[in-house]
C-alpha cells in the first residue's frame, strides 16, 4: 500500500472507533492478526476475535485523534481515549 492508501485506511478506521461501527472498524486488521495488551497480558488472536472482544465492551468509548504521522511501515496515531465521557 501506499502513504496515501494506508493514511486513509487509518482515518476510516478511527472514524468508525469513534460511533461504534465494529464491522468498519476491524476492516483494517487482516484475518490473522493479533492483539496484545501488554499491561494484562491478554492476547486475542484473529480479526473476528478482536472485533468480538471491543463489541463487549460495556464502556462507551471516543477517540479525540491528536494526529497521525508515519510513512511506509511505521504509523502512529496519538489519540485520547474516553470511557463514559472520561478520558
Amino acid at each position: 500500500m501506499e502513504d496515501r492508501e494506508i493514511r486513509a485506511a487509518l482515518d476510516l478506521h478511527w472514524a468508525a472507533s469513534d460511533v461504534d461501527d465494529f464491522e468498519a472498524e476491524h476492516q483494517i486488521y487482516r484475518d490473522a492478526a493479533v492483539l496484545e495488551y501488554p499491561q494484562s497480558g491478554e492476547r486475542i488472536r484473529g480479526r473476528r476475535n478482536i472485533q468480538s472482544s471491543r463489541a463487549a465492551q460495556p464502556n462507551r468509548k471516543r477517540f479525540t485523534i491528536r494526529r497521525i504521522i508515519g510513512a511506509g511501515d511505521l504509523w502512529v496515531t496519538e489519540y485520547v481515549l474516553t470511557y463514559d465521557g472520561r478520558p
